[in-house]
C-alpha cells in the first residue's frame, strides 16, 4: 500500500464515503469550519461509479482536500484500514461521511494529546442523531456521560471491553503510527472493528466526555443488518475476553450487576459468551431472574440462539481475529491511567 506524501500540516484527515452526497457535504462542511486549519484531507470514493464526490471538491476548490477516487469498491474495511495505514504526519483521524464535527473538535483534541503524552489515541463524546424520511432528530443522548472533567485515561482492560469497544471511529484523534499494527483483517465484521482495532492500540487511551462530535444513526449503512450475526459476533467478543482475561470475582460481580442495570438488561449476553468460553464461577453472579430472563428469550428466539451457539464455527475467521487480537492485547504491559485496568463496567459507571 502506497504511502501518502508528507505535508507540513499536523493532521491527516480520512474522510471515506459511499453514496452519500448530501451528508458528505455536512461532514466536509464541519471539517473546513475547524478552528484548526492546520489539516489536510484524504476524500475516498469507494463507489467508482458515483461523480458526486468528484463535483463537490472542483467546487469547494480547497487544496487542503484532495480526492482518491476508487478504481474498484474496497468495501468498509479496506477502505477503513486506509486511515490507520500509516500517516506522514504527526496526527491522524477519519472523519466518516455521516457524521460531523464541532468547529473545535481537532484544537480540543490537539490539545489533550499535547497534555497526555502518553497516549497514541484520544476520543471525544459525541452527540446522537437519528435519522428519519422527514429529517435528523436531536435524541438529546450522548455516547459517554457529561461530565465536567476535561480527559479521562482508560487502562487495558476495562470491563466494558468484554464486549463493547471504548472508542469512536469517528471522534477519534490519534498520533501518525507505521506498519500495519492497526490494521484489521478482512474476516472483520465491520460492526466490530472498533472492537478489534482497539485491542492493538498503545495503551491508555483517552476520553474527552465533552461532545466534540455527532453520531449519525442512518437509513442507509454498511453495518450488518443482521440481528443474529452481529449477536454472534459480540459473543465472541465475550468469549474471547474470558478465553485470555481470568477475571477476579469481584470483577465478574461488578459485569453482571452493570449488565442487569443497563436499559434493557444485558445479561443474555454474559450468558452467552459464558457458553461459548466455559469459564469456572463466571455463572455463580447470575440471578434466578436472570436464568429466566435468559431461557425466555431463547424460547422465544430459537434461531437466533442456535446461531450464537455456533458462532465460533460460523463466524470462523472472525472469531480466530477477536481471540488472536485479545491475546496480544492482554500480553502487553498494564499501565497506569486515571481508571485501572478492570474497572469500568458500563459507560454509567464513568459519572459515579
Amino acid at each position: 500500500m502506497s504511502v501518502s506524501p508528507k505535508s507540513s500540516a499536523r493532521v491527516r484527515v480520512y474522510l471515506p464515503t459511499y453514496r452519500r452526497p448530501a451528508l458528505l457535504r455536512r461532514a466536509v462542511e464541519s471539517l473546513r469550519a475547524q478552528t484548526c486549519a492546520d489539516w489536510i484531507c484524504e476524500l475516498h470514493n469507494d463507489a467508482p461509479d458515483d461523480p458526486a464526490p468528484a463535483a463537490l471538491v472542483r467546487e469547494l476548490a480547497d487544496p487542503r482536500i484532495t480526492l482518491h477516487h476508487h478504481e474498484r469498491n474496497l468495501g468498509p474495511i479496506a477502505t477503513f484500514n486506509l486511515a490507520h495505514s500509516g500517516a506522514p504526519e504527526p496526527f491522524f483521524t477519519l472523519l466518516e461521511d455521516d457524521n460531523w464535527w464541532e468547529p473545535d473538535f481537532l484544537e480540543t483534541m490537539l490539545g489533550v494529546l499535547a497534555a497526555r503524552t502518553e497516549a497514541e489515541i484520544a476520543w471525544a463524546n459525541m452527540r446522537i442523531w437519528q435519522e428519519t424520511p422527514s429529517g435528523w432528530t436531536d435524541t438529546g443522548t450522548t455516547i459517554w456521560p457529561v461530565i465536567a472533567t476535561p480527559h479521562v485515561s482508560l487502562a487495558w482492560p476495562q470491563l466494558l471491553q468484554f464486549d463493547s469497544p471504548l472508542h469512536s471511529n469517528g471522534a477519534m484523534l490519534a498520533r501518525a503510527v507505521t506498519g500495519d499494527r492497526l490494521q484489521v483483517p478482512p474476516a472483520t465484521l465491520f460492526s466490530m472493528v472498533e472492537n478489534v482495532r482497539e485491542r492493538a492500540f498503545r495503551y491508555p487511551l483517552v476520553l474527552v466526555p465533552r461532545p466534540l462530535a455527532n453520531f449519525a444513526h442512518t437509513l442507509q449503512t454498511a453495518r450488518d443488518p443482521a440481528v443474529a450475526r452481529w449477536a454472534q459476533a459480540q459473543a465472541l467478543c465475550g468469549a474471547a475476553f474470558l478465553r485470555h482475561l481470568p477475571l477476579p470475582d469481584a470483577e465478574v460481580a461488578r459485569l453482571w450487576s452493570a449488565r442487569r442495570a443497563a436499559i434493557p438488561p444485558a445479561t443474555s449476553q454474559l450468558f452467552f459468551a459464558g457458553l461459548l468460553q466455559p469459564t469456572p464461577g463466571f455463572f455463580r453472579h447470575a440471578t434466578v431472574r436472570d436464568w429466566l430472563r435468559f431461557l425466555l428469550g431463547c424460547i422465544r428466539h430459537p434461531g437466533t440462539t442456535l446461531a450464537i451457539l455456533r458462532a465460533r464455527r460460523q463466524l470462523s475467521g472472525f472469531w480466530s481475529v477477536i481471540d488472536r487480537a485479545t491475546e496480544a492485547a492482554c500480553a502487553r504491559p498494564l499501565v497506569r491511567a486515571d481508571v485501572p485496568p478492570l474497572h469500568l463496567a458500563d459507560r454509567a459507571d464513568l459519572a459515579r
